[in-house]
């Protein structure tokens, strides 16, 4: 019998789970030798009450190593989870390193394919190459989460960021992005220029952004715009520059799938300015901070036939304009541009409203984005359409064509005017940058 292990009773307190009392007597069958071993613990002290003489401490303790390894491979599943799990992480940095891979081969590739030298060595190189690339091309078509949007000019490192971002967020319910841009646009003409004219100069900054969830039949939309736009003001004796483009707007819509592709649906949308404007040679503000805040609430059904698509009809839609003045203060505003009665600061009315959303981007450096939205109080109407070409040249320089008719009749006319159409169009050039 053995009284004390001394030095490896401390291995062994750290690799047993349980500890027996003094009474336990444990029983432990032997792995190497058809022999048992009998033991117990006494006052923090290990007692052997059976071992063979030919069996040595060493051999004793390698055993028992063995049988406690034995028994948490068996027993602990949250170990094996945890395995699992490790191994599917492992997966997607395998599929991150494999695009690596496919970068270095294409910048590979592409210089031997360009050498006028071709030899034994260059030609085998090359088989290599092709035989790889079919490969990493499989296991990449064969990962349907995986999607590399088409490009006109390649970008792999865009195409990388990209594998990475999905792989990180393909079980996570929220989907969010943000975009910002600064655009110019500028015009010299000297005096004496033979056609005559006059030099302009013309800014445009916006951020964009929306943080989106769904998960099974619920979904939830949020998003928000801030755009500001500023040029010089040729032919205005009254002021330097004017404001060609303001607005701040939050728009967030929850619904729930009741059928494919159809939702119940009700959604907020706030939007203002920011800025006083003013027609050309006039002290008339057309639209000042705050003043009109448009909001508007909508119930109904929505329905998404593709992706990126949403049409919502709403039967029930409150429509509230507010002006933080009246006609006749300091500002001079006249509300009755806004569909404000005369004399009052607030318009509330109950209607019918569609809006269109469709988001198109047939190549990485060409995008569509378009909203559609029509109200009516049943006895004037309201059209507001919205129409973005965006050009991405490089990662961080962008062109916007911006088309923008609207009609609008609910506006309070005196006399003998009328509603007519109304059109926006602007071009610019500029730096973009895009957040996740």
């Amino acid at each position: 019998m053995i009284k004390h292990l001394q030095y490896y009773w401390i291995l062994f307190l750290f690799l047993t789970p349980t500890i027996a009392t003094a009474t336990d007597t444990i029983i432990v069958d032997s792995i190497h030798i058809d022999t048992i071993y009998r033991w117990h613990i006494h006052e923090d002290t290990l007692y052997l009450d059976s071992l063979p003489q030919t069996i040595s401490s060493d051999q004793f303790l390698l055993d028992m190593l063995a049988q406690q390894s034995k028994e948490l491979y068996l027993r602990d599943s949250l170990l094996r989870d945890s395995l699992l799990a490790s191994l599917k992480y492992r997966d997607s940095i395998l599929r991150i390193e494999l695009a690596y891979i496919q970068d270095s081969i294409k910048l590979l590739s592409s210089t031997l394919y360009d050498s006028p030298i071709e030899n034994d060595s260059t030609i085998q190189v090359k088989a290599t190459i092709d035989s790889v690339t079919q490969e990493i091309n499989r296991l990449r078509n064969s990962n349907p989460e995986i999607h590399i949007q088409s490009a006109i000019v390649p970008d792999m490192n865009e195409d990388l960021a990209e594998i990475a971002y999905q792989l990180k967020n393909r079980n996570n319910p929220w989907s969010k992005e943000a975009n910002t841009l600064i655009q110019f646009s500028q015009n010299y003409i000297s005096p004496n220029w033979y056609k005559g004219g006059s030099s302009n100069f013309a800014i445009l900054a916006q951020a964009k952004g929306f943080i989106n969830y769904k998960k099974d039949n619920f979904l939830w939309e949020n998003s928000g715009e801030w755009r500001t736009g500023v040029a010089t003001a040729n032919g205005d004796t009254l002021r330097k520059h004017n404001i060609t483009d303001d607005l701040f707007r939050l728009y967030s819509k929850i619904g729930y799938q009741v059928v494919k592709k159809l939702y119940i649906s009700a959604s907020m949308e706030f939007q203002t300015n920011l800025w006083n404007s003013w027609n050309t040679n006039s002290t008339t503000v057309k639209t000042a901070f705050l003043t009109p805040i448009r909001y508007n609430i909508n119930v109904g059904v929505d329905y998404q036939p593709i992706k990126n698509m949403s049409i919502m009809f709403a039967p029930a839609t409150y429509k509230m304009v507010y002006s933080l003045y009246h006609d006749g203060n300091s500002e001079q505003v006249n509300v009755t541009n806004y569909g404000i009665e005369e004399g009052k600061q607030i318009l509330n009315e109950i209607g019918s409203s569609i809006r269109v959303k469709w988001g198109w981007k047939p190549f990485r450096e060409i995008a569509l984005d378009t909203e559609f939205y029509l109200y009516t109080n049943y006895r004037r109407v309201e059209i507001d359409w919205q129409i973005n070409f965006d050009f991405f040249i490089t990662r961080f320089l962008s062109a916007r064509l911006i088309l923008h008719p609207r009609f609008d009749n609910t506006v309070i006319y005196t006399g003998d005017e009328r509603a007519k159409l109304q059109f926006k169009e602007l071009l610019s050039v500029g730096f973009s940058h895009k957040f996740r």
